[in-house]
């Protein structure tokens, strides 16, 4: 399902005698650039940017611009430093060699030989002279790689995505009101639960032991962990599960990564949990993330700084279904990224991906067919849709004297961006329904000339006339003209996506040639 090509830019941090030096060990276009900065930013400079960034948490759609300029002047001082003289120019060439190749070019941190550093928040990395963010393109994943032995390969996976979820809200511990927010984050995923895109299974107790016998009772693909989580220099990272009394109970990573080290189909664990993606300054597998890491699990996104309830209910939907559409997990968080985006120019670069994947692919999936309209996945019912007022003529009784036609629309399932959104089926200027990547929608309709037209949010398609008759089918097929490895830099950079309507025929009309 996915084919996408990608290209590494890999940027190795170490210390020198009076600082730091950024060293490109791979690229496309070779190897041995190295710019040399000194400290980037003292303690209390982080710490004012920490707190400027969560002021500019918002439950509203938009943020003030001034900590948008705030991350910007930050990131572009992270950028500056790393990316100076030869090191930048071998990013240019290295982006001119993906583009030319139509592939992305992944730029890949290792930071584990300077963990000081690592507790910046590089996701913030700022190219000024593009006004971009690397981060929040797909054509420049930002990736923080630990590079071991035996890397691991992607596994097959026929749909749904199992996740298995943690809560944890311990009695004493403050209150977080997870199970207000799981529910809004299910809300959010309702589309992908209801056609076997992602099916949940949530932990009864949020303890190891219950841990333990779930995994050997079922097969999950990713960890989702919801609760509260700190770090220390002593303990490292901590995450707290709940024990009988309802008391907090201090969880390391090597406890649960002993649990989760011989289920062989667990790829992804998300920590949604303060302080997961930290690390010791002076230790750089001190932290959560790391930690799991090495313990053998291939990706693991964890949260830098605090996630309010409506980043995470944009991030996850989008995160699950991208990797559900086959995405590697670098393009599937960029893309979850970019959902947060739409409701907080700030929080997008919360959640950190740390990897040990030589590819990102994470996993193989099969193609599924959806499933049957109507039907109903697990506990969550179906959505239905609003039809259009009975007084338009798509949307009347059918009329036995007249007859009626079908129009039927099948969405590709081969596409990726924007797989998770429905495209809203316009006919004859009303809206009849929704359409989701792999599904086919049909339309009754009263003969005569109609008009057909497909949107996605601010994209659209042409809007097509065409002609039905009583007992006729007419089909049409539709999807995004961008697919799996198909990347188009500055098509990508100005948003500029085109849904694709085509008129789709079982016999080919008269004085077309069939192909062979």
């Amino acid at each position: 399902m996915n084919n996408a090509s990608y290209v590494d830019l890999d940027l190795l941090l170490t210390r020198t005698g009076g600082g730091f030096e950024a060293r490109i060990v791979r690229s496309p276009v070779g190897d041995g650039q190295a710019a040399a900065f000194g400290p980037l930013f003292s303690d209390l400079e982080v710490e004012n940017f920490e707190l400027k960034v969560s002021r500019g948490r918002t439950r509203t759609r938009r943020v003030d611009a001034g900590p948008v300029a705030d991350v910007k002047r930050f990131g572009g001082r992270l950028f500056d430093a790393v990316f100076a003289g030869e090191t930048r120019e071998c990013l240019r060439r290295s982006q001119d060699f993906a583009r030319d190749h139509r592939a992305a070019l992944r730029v890949r941190l290792r930071l584990a030989d300077c963990p000081e550093l690592a507790n910046l928040p590089w996701e913030f990395l700022y190219d000024a002279s593009e006004d971009a963010f690397l981060a929040l393109s797909v054509a420049t994943p930002v990736v923080r790689y630990l590079q071991l032995p035996d890397p691991p390969r992607a596994v097959s996976v026929t749909l749904p995505l199992q996740v298995l979820v943690i809560r944890s809200e311990p009695a004493d511990l403050p209150e977080l009101r997870l199970d207000e927010e799981w529910a809004q984050v299910t809300s959010s995923m309702q589309e992908l639960i209801d056609t076997g895109a992602v099916a949940f299974t949530s932990l009864a107790r949020p303890s190891l032991s219950e841990l333990r016998r779930v995994l050997m009772r079922g097969q999950f693909h990713v960890l989702h962990y919801m609760g509260h989580g700190s770090f220390d220099a002593e303990s490292g990272g901590l995450l707290y599960f709940t024990g009988p009394d309802q008391r907090a109970v201090a969880v390391s990573a090597t406890d649960l990564g002993v649990m989760m080290r011989d289920h062989l189909s667990m790829r992804l664990a998300v920590l949604n949990a303060c302080e997961g993606a930290r690390t010791d300054p002076d230790d750089p597998f001190a932290g959560v993330a790391e930690t799991l890491v090495r313990r053998g699990v291939p990706a693991v996104v964890a949260m830098q700084f605090e996630f309010t309830d409506q980043a995470a209910v944009e991030f996850a939907p989008a995160l699950y279904g991208a990797l559900a559409a086959g995405l590697p997990v670098d393009a599937a968080v960029t893309e979850a990224r970019k959902a947060v985006y739409a409701v907080s120019q700030v929080e997008w670069a919360t959640p950190v991906l740390h990897m040990r994947a030589q590819d990102a692919t994470l996993f193989t999936v099969a193609e599924s067919r959806p499933s049957p309209a109507g039907a109903a996945a697990g506990p969550h019912k179906e959505r239905s849709y609003q039809p259009s007022p009975p007084d338009t003529p798509s949307a009347r009784p059918n009329d036995p004297a007249v007859g009626t036609g079908i129009i039927s629309i099948r969405r590709r399932a081969n596409e990726w961006v924007g797989s998770v959104r429905r495209f809203s089926v316009l006919i004859d200027g009303n809206v009849l329904g929704r359409l989701i990547i792999g599904q086919t929608q049909s339309f009754k309709v009263r003969p005569g000339s109609h008009r057909l037209q497909l949107v996605l949010s601010r994209f659209e398609s042409d809007e097509v006339s065409f002609t039905v008759a009583a007992g006729e089918t007419v089909s049409f097929v539709c999807g995004l003209p961008i697919k799996a490895g198909e990347l188009d830099r500055s098509l990508m950079k100005q948003g500029e996506y085109h849904i694709e309507l085509l008129r789709e025929y079982s016999v080919p009309p008269p004085g077309t040639i069939s192909p062979t």
